[in-house]
């Protein structure tokens, strides 16, 4: 049987393992110092885009600060704007209003001054009734006299008022539903008088329509002009 003798050598064998061990620990440093390189750039990196964000943040607050101004101003424009229309609108409203009151008025004293051959003489021009409360309400009526006012015009007016009361016709007089302080309708005028008062109603009484009748006291004026209107039509 045969030995084989090998020489031992335990410096060997601690020195590979110090090597190995240098190696080891050398790589760990490696490593954490990459990862910290890393890291290092990783942070340079998010506080550079922070930065940038945060300053484009900062734009966009002016910006929408400004649009908000903007805006602010459009919507004063344009309420300004709107009211100026109503505003308009309302003037011009007046204007035409105004406008229709002067042709009625120059129409008016044209019928006088320069009345056609059909309405020579006295006229009931117009009525109007306006309610007030309860059953209280107002009336103006206006007499007219067409040609050259050579001749006082002197009479009294009746006026009567036709309509329903509990589903059964019935007429009234003036006179009798007049209010107490309202003045006697009575008229002298040369070319033209308006003529008011006022007036109740009984309870339940429906109004249909009103024959206003001039009643000259004498004179070349004795015909006696009459005039029926609507009530519909001449009740504001």
């Amino acid at each position: 049987m045969a030995f084989v003798i090998k020489e031992h050598r335990p410096g060997k064998w601690r020195l590979v393992s110090g090597i190995v061990v240098i190696v080891w620990v050398a790589s760990a440093w490696f490593a954490y110092q990459y990862g910290w390189n890393q890291s290092n750039h990783n942070q340079q990196q998010a506080a550079s885009v922070q930065e940038m964000l945060q300053g484009e943040l900062k734009g966009l607050r002016i910006s929408n600060s400004k649009l908000q101004a903007q805006v602010s101003g459009l919507q004063r424009s344009a309420q300004v704007d709107r009211q100026a229309k109503v505003e308009l609108a309302v003037e011009i409203k007046n204007f035409q209003d105004l406008q229709a009151e002067l042709r009625e008025e120059i129409s008016f004293y044209k019928s006088i001054i320069s009345p056609d051959k059909g309405e020579m003489g006295l006229k009931v021009y117009s009525l109007a009734i306006v309610p007030a409360e309860d059953r209280l309400h107002h009336f103006k009526l206006v007499l007219t006299q067409g040609g050259k006012g050579d001749n006082v015009a002197k009479g009294r007016v009746k006026m009567l008022l036709k309509g329903t009361l509990q589903g059964k016709e019935k007429s009234l007089g003036f006179s009798k539903i007049q209010v107490a302080e309202s003045p006697q309708l009575s008229y002298k005028f040369r070319y033209f008088q308006e003529l008011s008062g006022s007036f109740s109603l009984p309870e339940g009484y429906s109004p249909r329509e009103v024959t206003v009748r001039m009643v000259p006291n004498s004179g070349k004026n004795s015909n006696k002009p009459v005039r029926t209107f609507d009530w519909q039509t001449v009740r504001r």
